[in-house]
């Protein structure tokens, strides 16, 4: 389990460094109903998350036993779903390298976010999930991560709920100052908005391309080449 959860660390890092959902996050903890909305954004985030891991996973068991009843080694298969990944992020940090950031969209939609109730929340935190291919592939490559480490019984879902809260780690941290030193969490969240908003760009790129590299490293080393 040990060595899994290290394996899965570098997954839940990529899954978590979205700058434009930590900024929408931010920003919900700072509406008048901050705490609730943040609640729900995470909660929302949480089970599509849920949800599609455990789609993923039914996927992935089925994938295992038909590629290990024909001879082969489902441990490839996870190899190779790590290497797309990484060439997901690279064209990913390209296709942002070289295009012009949007900031009056990104603006407008930020501004909607203030009048928002703590469900609209939770399915922004959704909607977030549903339309970035990068967080499937990253999901699924997490699952087929554990079911080749082939665990007994409930610790498949422990791993992947552990995966589930590192990935979230970036806004249950905030969240939890927030509740814990209101005054002080909503001057430092202020200042880390307004950084996030100004460097979300350059941010982006570089940990797409960070991580990029890690997983495309990790695929090759999993074939043996």
């Amino acid at each position: 389990m040990d060595s899994l959860l290290l394996s899965l660390v570098p997954l839940a890092l990529a899954a978590a460094f979205q700058p434009p959902q930590i900024i929408a996050f931010v920003v919900l903890l700072q509406t008048k109903r901050g705490m609730l909305n943040g609640l729900g954004f995470i909660i929302g985030m949480f089970l599509f998350r849920l949800v599609l891991g455990i789609g993923f996973w039914f996927l992935a068991s089925n994938l295992e036993e038909s590629v290990e009843s024909t001879g082969g080694r489902f441990g490839i298969l996870v190899s190779g779903v790590f290497m797309v990944l990484g060439l997901l992020l690279l064209v990913n940090a390209l296709r942002s390298a070289f295009s012009g950031p949007e900031e009056e969209q990104a603006s407008s939609w930020l501004d909607n976010l203030q009048d928002v109730s703590p469900m609209r929340a939770g399915l922004v935190g959704m909607t977030f999930l549903a339309l970035d291919p990068k967080d499937w592939i990253t999901d699924l490559a997490a699952v087929n991560l554990i079911a080749d480490a082939d665990l007994i019984g409930s610790a498949n879902l422990i791993a992947y709920l552990l995966y589930l809260l590192m990935a979230l780690s970036l806004m249950l941290i905030p969240f939890f100052f927030m509740l814990v030193f209101p005054q002080q969490a909503r001057r430092v969240l202020g200042k880390l908005n307004g950084w996030l908003e100004r460097n979300s760009r350059i941010i982006e790129i570089g940990t797409a391309i960070l991580f990029g590299l890690i997983f495309i490293s990790v695929g090759v080393g999993g074939l043996g080449l």
